[in-house]
């Protein structure tokens, strides 16, 4: 697994994996030439704004266009919100990282 450097400005906000705070990753079990691979981080930035940054083919979040109605496998940076940040993270965190970046009650 290999972390991706990526940096993009959105709204005006600079999103970078190098100097944001990595809370979890998902790698699918696919190969890295199958259309299904994706390799997904969760990151916080220091000013506590969440983003996904990752690499995956064209069958993932990460797929790009091509040609004629085609995709292709790319790399991308996506903004979350808190909700949304929090719900990557309980899918492929454990219990306490989960803890460590969000509000958690006892059930």
């Amino acid at each position: 697994m290999s972390k991706i450097e990526i940096s993009k400005v959105i709204g005006g906000k600079l999103y970078n994996s190098a100097t944001a705070t990595e809370i979890c990753t998902y790698e699918s079990g696919d190969y890295t030439d199958d259309f299904r691979y994706e390799l997904t981080s969760l990151y916080i930035t220091t000013r506590g704004r969440f983003f996904l940054a990752g690499e995956g083919g064209a069958l993932t979040r990460w797929s790009q266009p091509s040609g004629n109605n085609g995709s292709t496998g790319g790399v991308g940076l996506s903004p979350l919100d808190a909700t949304e940040a929090r719900e990557f993270a309980e899918q492929h965190a454990d219990a306490d990282t989960v803890a460590a970046f969000f509000e958690v009650e006892d059930a």
